[in-house]
């Protein structure tokens, strides 16, 4: 089944020094909506769970790939010109917890359910310090409160209403714009963390 659009353009790069190879593409963004949906990329890089990620304005961001064996999962993240930028990983069978490197080889923090039945989530950083808290609203869980010091600054939930996207099964995060850029690239592991359990 082919799934690519040959409207939709790609994000232009914005010019910033930051730490994180490939990442400068998010210090601007505020949010990234995940889309269950192909790109001619995809062929180079896999098919196999691909997505592609998107900003709110519908323009292209990163292709991702995953991976799934019971309980685990292993999600590769690549810029357009096929370099792997983000690598997310739920290592462990028994806990809802996400490992995120950016790039590969560079931790920048994880994900970690609270308790088993738990539907809040801890972000900590790479210091492990809890960057932001991530609470269902209500006992149905399709809507995430990202908190910092208890005050919402986003949220992670399924199908956004981005007009290129409403057509496809997709989730996303919102975040603070000035938010740490290592800090967002663990939110996307977050977001990917609770649509593998919501969604």
């Amino acid at each position: 089944m082919k799934d690519t659009d040959k409207t939709e353009k790609w994000m232009p790069c914005p010019k910033n020094d930051i730490e994180y190879p490939g990442l400068a593409y998010v210090c601007p963004l505020s949010e990234l909506i995940v889309a269950k949906k192909l790109d001619a990329l995809h062929q180079v890089i896999g098919k196999k769970g691909g997505y592609t990620i998107f900003n709110n304005e519908g323009q292209k961001i990163f292709l991702a790939v995953e991976e799934k064996t019971y309980r685990r999962f292993l999600v590769k993240i690549f810029n357009h010109y096929g370099n792997e930028v983000i690598e997310i990983k739920k290592p462990k069978l028994c806990l809802n917890e996400v490992h995120v490197w950016a790039p590969p080889g560079n931790f920048v923090g994880y994900v970690k359910q609270s308790g088993v039945w738990a539907n809040t989530f801890l972000v900590k950083n790479k210091c492990k310090e809890v960057v932001v808290k991530i609470k269902a609203q209500g006992c149905k869980g399709s809507v995430y409160d990202v908190l910092s010091r208890d005050e919402l600054v986003g949220n992670i939930r399924k199908q956004w209403n981005v007009e290129a996207l409403i057509k496809y099964k997709n989730f996303g995060v919102s975040f603070p714009v000035e938010m740490e850029v290592g800090d967002k690239a663990v939110l996307l592991g977050a977001c990917f963390l609770i649509g593998y359990l919501k969604y």
